[in-house]
């Protein structure tokens, strides 16, 4: 097994004159075979502490020279890392080229294509990566493989420029007719890729990090829906439609819980502490504690804490939006894209928007109307980032401004 070390040795000069100094190196040993690299420290003896490899606090500047020292040990154990990482074997000779510099990773790693190091890149994300991130990768590989056939080209390191940019933009955007932040995540990905293949040496075209090869994104004009809407929702009468009343019960839950769809399968009695929903969120892997709301409580109490498992997501967006439409929820919406240069308004009723994400925003859209501060709504979504919580606020310019007034109003009672 390969071994590095700081070691204290006598040159046979020091050893002749009987010095109490010696000098410190690295050793590193593979195979029965051992080399030394001098660091260009002398040490005396007497100040060297063998078991701890490194000089005692005798020794004038010790703190600096044993940060000085640990450098030096860290230049061979990354080009053992190195090569533990990439399959190499770590000899001696290419551990001593590696820390002279003579030798990189770049010129002995073997030779492989962008969809090779794809395939190794997809087998490690998935045992660090999320469920539905992986299926999000999968995705938007698959739709640059269509856009392979569509071109007749094969992307490989040496064609994916701003040629590709540009191409790929237009066939995703104008050709498949598809949108702006799908085409933005796909791009992402890509650098992520891209950044991981340079690194290991696979990629030396850099074209992608320039500001060109930038990651896109528009504004959503997601929907969410008001506390009268929700009202509408809770009153229906869908004792004779099972599986509308689970799909209504798991919706309005997650109105006033914030859960993420995925979570949302997760509760039962166990999570529940008085009025209090403690969880551990599956996306990242926090814990968030919930306060049980009036409007929910009947709907926990109805289940005994245990709550239905929801249908797929699929299954549940086709059937929310048929509650909508039987909840009279008729009103336009308008959604902006842009395609080709320009900005296409689409109009749908409102109904057919409505998704299981529609809760999350309609909580956090709703407590915020409340007058709930942000952090206080964020401490409950689980967001870090106050910037990405904001997207989930879907306030028009009338509710914000009677929002305003009300707290004015507040301000001047107290």
């Amino acid at each position: 097994m390969p071994r590095v070390s700081l070691i204290w040795r006598q040159s046979r000069s020091q050893r002749k004159n009987k010095s109490n100094e010696g000098m410190i190196f690295v050793s590193y040993t593979h195979a029965g075979k051992t080399t030394l690299f001098f660091t260009k420290k002398n040490v005396d003896r007497r100040l060297w502490d063998k078991k701890n490899q490194a000089v005692k606090r005798g020794y004038v500047g010790y703190v600096t020279c044993n940060v000085y020292l640990s450098k030096e040990k860290q230049k061979v154990e990354d080009g053992l890392n190195t090569t533990l990482m990439n399959g190499i074997e770590p000899t001696v000779t290419y551990i001593k080229d590696f820390v002279r510099g003579r030798n990189t990773y770049q010129n002995k790693v073997k030779p492989i294509n962008f969809w090779e190091f794809v395939a190794k890149y997809m087998d490690n994300a998935e045992k660090k990566l999320k469920h539905n991130t992986i299926r999000s990768y999968k995705t938007g590989l698959n739709n640059l493989k269509k856009f392979e056939r569509h071109k007749r080209i094969v992307l490989d390191w040496h064609n994916i420029d701003l040629d590709f940019y540009n191409d790929y933009f237009d066939y995703y955007i104008n050709h498949l007719g598809l949108k702006l932040n799908g085409f933005g995540k796909i791009i992402k990905m890509l650098k992520s890729i891209l950044n991981e293949a340079t690194q290991e040496g696979y990629n030396d075209n850099k074209i992608y990090q320039s500001k060109n090869f930038k990651v896109q994104k528009e504004n959503v004009d997601n929907i969410y829906l008001n506390e009268h809407e929700l009202k509408a929702f809770i009153e229906l009468d869908l004792s004779q439609n099972k599986k509308l009343e689970k799909t209504r019960d798991l919706f309005v839950i997650g109105c006033y819980t914030g859960l993420r769809f995925s979570d949302l399968a997760e509760v039962n009695y166990r999570n529940i502490n008085g009025n209090n929903l403690r969880i551990r969120t599956q996306k990242t892997g926090s814990d968030v504690v919930i306060p049980i709301l009036d409007e929910i409580q009947p709907i926990i109490n109805k289940y005994n804490g245990n709550l239905p498992k929801p249908y797929t997501n699929q299954v549940m967006n086709r059937y929310l939006k048929e509650l909508g439409e039987i909840a009279g929820m008729n009103s336009s919406f308008n959604t902006y894209n842009k395609k080709g240069g320009q900005t296409i308004k689409t109009t749908f009723k409102k109904w057919e928007m409505i998704s299981t994400h529609t809760a999350r925003r309609s909580f956090a859209t709703n407590m915020y109307l409340r007058g709930y501060d942000t952090m206080m709504i964020m401490q409950i979504t689980g967001h870090s980032s106050e910037k990405v919580f904001m997207n989930y606020i879907k306030v028009s310019q009338e509710e914000n401004a009677r929002r305003f007034h009300d707290l004015a109003q507040k301000n001047k009672n107290n």
